[in-house]
């Protein structure tokens, strides 16, 4: 049997033999070409919704179509695919490092190191990575590989305000809950979410204003701003994101829904990790008590121990981290707006901190009016490379 082109060249290449017919990425056959991907606003429909409802969701595209141009040639194209074939054998993903380094150039340098990091684990923070915008943006196409739970992602806001973001994976799950019944949910490309709900002081520095009724502490969560307030937010943070190549949105309701439970399929009403700030092991479970969550703690959920109530909403970050590192979740809490419409009004998730346990569940959905105000209403940002 014939030996593949692209196997020779990568035996040349691996051992030392290469000096005569090195491969080059001028030199290595190339998929059909793709444009580049460019990162400036003007590549984005000018009449782009920035409220993303189930039926104005953007165009879904694959990974694969935004592989750098040196990328796209028969060598690496193989490479990558064992190196997705044999995930769990790292020295697959040694190989490709290797490849991407030589053939990369600067980009390639830069993306190596993250094909070559060990195993990324939940309950190890030391795995754990903070990626910059750009390079975010580059093993975006990989992020199968490279990118794992725990990973967060700094953008810019505004000139004196960042946001951190941390990574949803893809994969399946399950919608609903065991009395109602359940349905499956596939979140086909990862997405990153914000840690925390945004804050009044990021709501202020973006809008000049702050429409909180808890205004005391500027790292509080905003509230009091509708869902048409939040279109004006999204409207001016994706006017200047091009800074950042990211695109702002709200998440759907499954997506929301779909974070909420972890990303996995588990039939438990809430989803936490354990009390260590450096370990996201999940130990989700059906109770919960106010020392684990901002809600009345009179009222708590099944076995759990009789807490506190604080009557208001918390300090971000207060709480205990979920199992995909978000914190207040469940555990501050307000109600959150999404981006998803039904029935002329805008589907909002979770309950809040005036309420018993029970509002916290992870199923919890309801609707409000796009222009409603009520306190309790808040909102937290998903961010997408533009173009996904």
């Amino acid at each position: 049997m014939a030996i593949p082109s692209w196997l020779t060249a990568c035996v040349n290449f691996f051992t030392g033999k290469a000096s005569e017919n090195e491969v080059s990425v001028s030199e290595a056959p190339l998929a059909p070409s793709v444009p580049a991907e460019t990162s400036t606003q003007q590549d984005l429909p000018q009449d782009l919704p920035i409220a993303i409802s189930p039926i104005d969701q953007p165009e879904i595209v694959s990974p694969e179509s935004r592989l750098p141009e040196w990328f796209l040639g028969e060598i690496p194209t193989e490479l990558l695919r064992l190196a997705r074939a044999n995930c769990e054998e790292r020295v697959h993903r040694q190989i490709l490092a290797d490849w991407v380094e030589r053939y990369g150039g600067e980009e390639g340098r830069l993306m190596c190191r993250f094909f070559r990091r060990n195993p990324i684990l939940r309950d190890d923070a030391t795995t754990w990575q903070t990626l910059s915008a750009m390079e975010a943006r580059l093993v975006a196409p990989f992020s199968d590989l490279v990118l794992g739970i725990g990973d967060q992602l700094v953008l810019p806001l505004s000139e004196t305000q960042n946001i951190t973001m941390g990574w949803v994976p893809p994969g399946e799950g399950w919608l609903g809950n065991c009395t109602e019944g359940k349905t499956s949910f596939t979140l086909d490309n990862g997405l990153w979410c914000g840690i925390n709900s945004v804050t009044q002081e990021q709501w202020q520095a973006v809008m000049g204003n702050n429409l909180s009724h808890f205004n005391g502490n500027h790292e509080n969560p905003v509230k009091c701003v509708s869902w048409n307030d939040v279109q004006v937010f999204l409207q001016k943070l994706n006017d200047v994101s091009s800074r950042s190549g990211f695109l702002y949105r709200l998440p759907t309701a499954d997506e929301w829904d779909y974070i909420n439970n972890g990303g996995n399929n588990s039939p438990y009403e809430f989803y936490i990790s354990r009390r260590c700030r450096l370990d996201l092991t999940d130990v989700s479970s059906n109770d919960l008590s106010s020392t684990e969550a901002n809600f009345n703690g009179s009222y708590i959920r099944v076995a759990a121990s009789d807490g506190s109530h604080l009557d208001a909403i918390g300090i971000a970050t207060k709480y205990i981290l979920h199992p995909l590192g978000m914190f207040d979740m469940h555990y501050n809490h307000d109600r959150e707006w999404t981006s998803t419409l039904k029935g002329g009004v805008c589907v909002v998730c979770q309950s809040f901190w005036d309420f018993d346990g029970g509002g916290l569940m992870a199923t919890c959905r309801n609707g409000e009016d796009p222009g409603s105000r009520s306190y309790d209403l808040g909102f937290r940002l998903v961010a997408v490379p533009f173009g996904e």
